[in-house]
Formats: structure tokens, C-alpha cells, sequence
């Protein structure tokens, strides 16, 4: 089965194969010697029972005759090509015709191999042994694959937590410093009124710089604070972290 293979590389592994071919004699040639390979065998008598057998089963590995009733081969690799299937098949046309431009036509229509007729079991051998070793390629990447998308699932998870933990504590420190600094603010513009020294004005202007640069940093924390996580795009979130290390640094 193709599922016990995932992660095997370079070793004879049971498979379950799918031929499609309208000669009989072909077929149970082709049944016999995958049948003593160590392989399980399905056989059809056209190219669209083969379809319905590949859309019903588990069928990893394809060995269609080119030409079939109803559709041919060609026809057959496009139609496992455009399917929506995760997993890889690998498909071996069979074809009295063994020119460049016929393979060509063939590798266009989704092929990953060939077998000229009349069938030579040496040369059938050494074809399933490449599938063996393609298929448990592509099982190895679709496990590494899956392993990486659920590390990376986990990590976001962990980065959204520590960030919602972060973003809770800065939105309320920001609240509570946001009106004593507006109230100083306040007091400040009022001094400006009074009659004072140059000496007390210099002080004042300074205090209202200084402040106003300080309610700037607290109002970029609050909307930073209360934009939620699945708001933020992969940007917004880099410009949000810098945000909060320079008030940490500043801090």
C-alpha cells in the first residue's frame, strides 16, 4: 500500500498498480509479472474504467496503454494531472511507437515514463523499480513537507500568545500613562500664559516637547495595542514588534 511506503527510499515496497490496456494478452502479461514483482494488480479494458478505478482507489502507479476505446492514454494522464489529488502518481504509457516526438507528446500530457511494445519483463522490471524509487521520494517530501507546516502552525501559535500577552499589558500601561501626560500637557500650556522668567519659559517649551513626543509614543502603543492580531498582515506585524523593542529599549 502506498501509505505504509511513506518515508522508505530505494526499497522494494508493495504497490497498488493500475493497468489499462484493451488486449487481453497484455493485460495478463503485465498482471502476471507485477503479480510476482510483490505488487497488487487492478486491471481495466479502457481508458475510462480507468479513470473511475484511479477516481474510486488508491492507485499510486499507472500503466496505460496509449491507445484505448472511449479515451485514450493521453487523454487519461491529463484527466490524473488535473485532479485535485495530494498524492503523486506515477504513469507509464505503453506504445508501439518509441520516437522523440511521440514521448515528447506523451511527457506533455502529464507521462513520467514509457514502455515500448512488444513488452520485455527486464525492461517492465526496471520501470517499477524507478516508480518505487519517485513515489518514495515524493513520500518523503509530502511527510517533511507536513512536518514543516505543522512546526510552523505550532510556532505561529506560540509568537500570536506571547504577542496578545504583550499587547494586553503595553494597551493598559498606555491608558493609565495617557491622561496624567495630557494633564501635564495641560498645565504646562497654561504656564505659557502666566508672566514667567525666560529661564521658566525655556523649561516650559521643553517640557511640552518633551511631552508631546511622549503622548506620541503612548498613542502609537494604544493603536498598536488594540489592532487585533488577524488584522495585521505579515508587514504590520514586523513594524509592530520593531514598535514595541524601541519603547523597550527607550524603557
Amino acid at each position: 500500500m502506498m501509505g505504509s511506503a511513506q518515508g522508505r527510499l530505494f526499497v522494494s515496497w508493495t504497490m497498488k498498480i493500475l493497468i489499462a490496456d484493451d488486449n487481453a494478452m497484455t493485460r495478463m502479461l503485465l498482471t502476471s509479472t507485477l503479480t510476482k514483482l510483490g505488487h497488487e494488480v487492478h486491471a481495466v479494458a479502457d481508458g475510462r474504467q480507468a479513470l473511475e478505478a484511479w477516481q474510486s482507489g488508491e492507485f499510486p502507479f499507472v500503466i496505460s496503454d496509449w491507445m484505448m476505446p472511449d479515451f485514450d492514454g493521453l487523454e487519461f494522464c491529463r484527466r490524473i494531472r488535473a485532479s485535485q489529488r495530494e498524492e503523486y502518481t506515477y504513469i507509464v504509457l505503453l506504445t508501439s511507437n518509441s520516437g522523440k516526438a511521440n514521448h515528447l507528446e506523451g511527457m506533455n500530457a502529464g507521462a513520467d515514463d514509457f514502455i515500448t511494445k512488444p513488452i520485455e519483463k527486464e525492461a517492465l522490471a526496471a520501470r517499477v523499480r524507478v516508480a518505487e524509487r519517485i513515489l518514495g521520494l515524493h513520500g518523503r517530501l509530502h511527510a517533511a513537507n507536513a512536518d514543516l507546516e505543522r512546526r510552523v502552525r505550532a510556532r505561529t501559535a506560540e509568537l500570536r500568545t506571547a504577542l496578545s500577552g504583550r499587547e494586553e499589558f503595553f494597551s493598559q500601561a498606555s491608558h493609565e500613562l495617557h491622561a496624567p501626560m495630557t494633564l501635564i500637557l495641560g498645565f504646562a500650556e497654561l504656564l505659557q500664559m502666566d508672566e514667567i522668567t525666560d529661564e521658566q519659559a525655556a523649561s516650559v517649551r521643553q517640557i511640552l516637547v518633551s511631552g508631546h513626543s511622549l503622548l506620541r509614543m503612548i498613542d502609537l502603543l494604544l493603536s498598536v495595542a488594540d489592532t487585533s492580531l488577524d488584522e495585521l498582515s505579515v508587514d504590520d506585524t514586523g513594524r509592530r514588534a520593531r514598535s514595541l523593542a524601541l519603547f523597550d529599549h527607550a524603557s
